[in-house]
Protein backbone atom coordinates (compact mmCIF):
# COMPACT_ATOMS: atom_id res chain seq x y z
CA UNK A 1 0.00 0.00 0.00
CA UNK A 2 2.99 2.34 -0.40
CA UNK A 3 1.91 3.19 -3.96
CA UNK A 4 -0.85 5.57 -2.83
CA UNK A 5 1.48 8.21 -1.30
CA UNK A 6 3.66 8.13 -4.46
CA UNK A 7 0.63 8.63 -6.70
CA UNK A 8 -0.62 11.53 -4.54
CA UNK A 9 2.84 13.16 -4.54
CA UNK A 10 3.01 12.98 -8.36
CA UNK A 11 -0.50 14.42 -8.70
CA UNK A 12 0.39 17.34 -6.42
CA UNK A 13 3.56 18.05 -8.45
CA UNK A 14 1.58 18.11 -11.71
CA UNK A 15 -1.02 20.40 -10.18
CA UNK A 16 1.74 22.79 -9.10
CA UNK A 17 3.44 22.70 -12.53
CA UNK A 18 0.27 23.16 -14.60
CA UNK A 19 0.06 26.98 -14.17
CA UNK A 20 3.73 27.35 -15.15
CA UNK A 21 3.22 25.24 -18.26
CA UNK A 22 0.20 27.33 -19.22
CA UNK A 23 2.24 30.54 -18.93
CA UNK A 24 5.01 29.11 -21.10
CA UNK A 25 2.48 28.53 -23.89
CA UNK A 26 1.42 32.17 -24.13
CA UNK A 27 4.20 33.49 -26.34
CA UNK A 28 4.39 34.25 -30.06
CA UNK A 29 3.66 31.35 -32.35
CA UNK A 30 1.66 29.48 -29.72
CA UNK A 31 -1.69 31.15 -30.33
CA UNK A 32 -1.09 33.39 -27.32
CA UNK A 33 -0.69 37.12 -27.10
CA UNK A 34 3.11 37.30 -27.14
CA UNK A 35 4.74 40.58 -28.03
CA UNK A 36 6.87 39.21 -30.87
CA UNK A 37 10.64 38.98 -31.21
CA UNK A 38 11.48 42.63 -30.53
CA UNK A 39 10.47 45.70 -28.58
CA UNK A 40 10.27 48.75 -30.80
CA UNK A 41 11.93 49.05 -34.19
CA UNK A 42 15.48 48.06 -35.13
CA UNK A 43 17.43 49.41 -38.09
CA UNK A 44 20.37 47.79 -39.82
CA UNK A 45 22.28 49.29 -42.72
CA UNK A 46 25.45 49.09 -44.73
CA UNK A 47 26.78 48.32 -48.15
CA UNK A 48 26.99 44.71 -47.05
CA UNK A 49 29.86 42.31 -46.74
CA UNK A 50 30.06 38.66 -47.69
CA UNK A 51 32.96 36.63 -46.27
CA UNK A 52 34.87 39.84 -45.58
CA UNK A 53 34.62 41.24 -49.11
CA UNK A 54 32.38 44.16 -50.06
CA UNK A 55 29.27 43.21 -52.00
CA UNK A 56 29.56 44.34 -55.62
CA UNK A 57 26.66 46.22 -57.24
CA UNK A 58 24.56 45.98 -54.09
CA UNK A 59 24.15 49.62 -53.14
CA UNK A 60 23.31 50.78 -49.64
CA UNK A 61 21.06 48.25 -47.89
CA UNK A 62 18.56 49.39 -45.25
CA UNK A 63 16.76 46.82 -43.09
CA UNK A 64 13.95 47.77 -40.74
CA UNK A 65 12.48 45.27 -38.28
CA UNK A 66 9.43 45.43 -36.05
CA UNK A 67 7.14 42.72 -34.71
CA UNK A 68 4.92 42.55 -37.78
CA UNK A 69 7.12 43.92 -40.54
CA UNK A 70 10.48 43.12 -42.11
CA UNK A 71 11.54 45.46 -44.91
CA UNK A 72 14.86 45.75 -46.71
CA UNK A 73 15.52 48.25 -49.47
CA UNK A 74 18.50 48.32 -51.81
CA UNK A 75 18.29 50.88 -54.59
CA UNK A 76 15.50 49.66 -56.93
CA UNK A 77 14.89 46.45 -54.95
CA UNK A 78 12.82 45.77 -51.87
CA UNK A 79 11.93 42.75 -49.74
CA UNK A 80 8.75 43.11 -47.71
CA UNK A 81 7.11 40.85 -45.11
CA UNK A 82 4.05 42.11 -43.20
CA UNK A 83 3.09 39.43 -40.67
CA UNK A 84 4.34 38.32 -37.27
CA UNK A 85 7.72 36.56 -37.33
CA UNK A 86 10.00 34.83 -34.84
CA UNK A 87 13.67 34.30 -34.07
CA UNK A 88 14.69 30.77 -33.05
CA UNK A 89 17.06 29.89 -30.19
CA UNK A 90 20.05 30.03 -32.58
CA UNK A 91 19.23 33.58 -33.69
CA UNK A 92 17.76 32.62 -37.07
CA UNK A 93 14.58 34.12 -38.49
CA UNK A 94 13.13 32.80 -41.74
CA UNK A 95 10.44 35.03 -43.24
CA UNK A 96 8.43 34.65 -46.41
CA UNK A 97 7.59 37.75 -48.36
CA UNK A 98 7.76 39.47 -51.71
CA UNK A 99 10.83 40.72 -53.54
CA UNK A 100 10.00 43.76 -55.63
CA UNK A 101 12.20 45.18 -58.35
CA UNK A 102 11.78 48.32 -60.40
CA UNK A 103 13.38 48.51 -63.82
CA UNK A 104 13.26 51.31 -66.35
CA UNK A 105 12.38 50.61 -69.96
CA UNK A 106 12.62 53.67 -72.20
CA UNK A 107 12.53 55.84 -69.06
CA UNK A 108 9.30 54.24 -67.77
CA UNK A 109 9.38 52.46 -64.41
CA UNK A 110 8.17 48.87 -64.50
CA UNK A 111 7.76 47.02 -61.23
CA UNK A 112 7.57 43.29 -60.71
CA UNK A 113 7.22 41.16 -57.62
CA UNK A 114 8.12 37.54 -56.92
CA UNK A 115 7.72 35.40 -53.79
CA UNK A 116 10.92 35.29 -51.76
CA UNK A 117 12.39 33.98 -48.51
CA UNK A 118 14.68 36.06 -46.30
CA UNK A 119 17.00 34.45 -43.77
CA UNK A 120 18.17 36.71 -40.95
CA UNK A 121 21.00 35.29 -38.84
CA UNK A 122 21.53 37.53 -35.82
CA UNK A 123 25.06 37.62 -34.37
CA UNK A 124 23.83 37.50 -30.77
CA UNK A 125 20.72 35.29 -31.21
CA UNK A 126 18.36 38.27 -30.75
CA UNK A 127 17.07 41.17 -32.85
CA UNK A 128 19.09 43.82 -31.01
CA UNK A 129 22.35 42.19 -32.15
CA UNK A 130 25.13 44.36 -33.52
CA UNK A 131 25.09 42.51 -36.86
CA UNK A 132 22.73 40.45 -38.95
CA UNK A 133 23.62 38.26 -41.93
CA UNK A 134 20.92 38.50 -44.60
CA UNK A 135 20.13 36.28 -47.56
CA UNK A 136 17.17 36.63 -49.91
CA UNK A 137 16.27 33.79 -52.26
CA UNK A 138 13.51 33.08 -54.75
CA UNK A 139 11.24 30.01 -54.66
CA UNK A 140 13.91 27.96 -56.49
CA UNK A 141 16.62 28.86 -53.97
CA UNK A 142 18.43 31.33 -56.25
CA UNK A 143 19.94 34.42 -54.61
CA UNK A 144 17.97 37.57 -55.33
CA UNK A 145 20.46 39.63 -53.34
CA UNK A 146 24.06 38.62 -52.65
CA UNK A 147 24.49 37.56 -48.99
CA UNK A 148 25.01 40.64 -46.82
CA UNK A 149 26.09 41.36 -43.28
CA UNK A 150 24.55 44.58 -41.99
CA UNK A 151 25.28 46.57 -38.84
CA UNK A 152 22.72 47.90 -36.41
CA UNK A 153 22.35 51.66 -36.70
CA UNK A 154 20.37 54.10 -34.53
CA UNK A 155 18.18 54.92 -37.53
CA UNK A 156 18.36 53.77 -41.09
CA UNK A 157 19.65 56.21 -43.62
CA UNK A 158 17.24 57.19 -46.35
CA UNK A 159 17.10 54.54 -49.05
CA UNK A 160 18.69 55.42 -52.34
CA UNK A 161 16.20 56.76 -54.84
CA UNK A 162 15.19 54.36 -57.55
CA UNK A 163 16.03 56.04 -60.84
CA UNK A 164 17.07 54.96 -64.33
CA UNK A 165 20.45 53.25 -64.06
CA UNK A 166 19.92 52.66 -60.31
Amino acid sequence: MNALPDILARAVRWLLLAPLLALAACGPGTGGTGTGPINGVFHFAGSGFSAGAPCTNCGQANLQLDNERVEMTISCRRFIHTDPWEIDADGLAVVNGAFETTEFVDGVAQARSVPAVMHLQFSEARADSQEVAVTVRDANGNHLVAPLTLEQRPAATSPEACAPGG
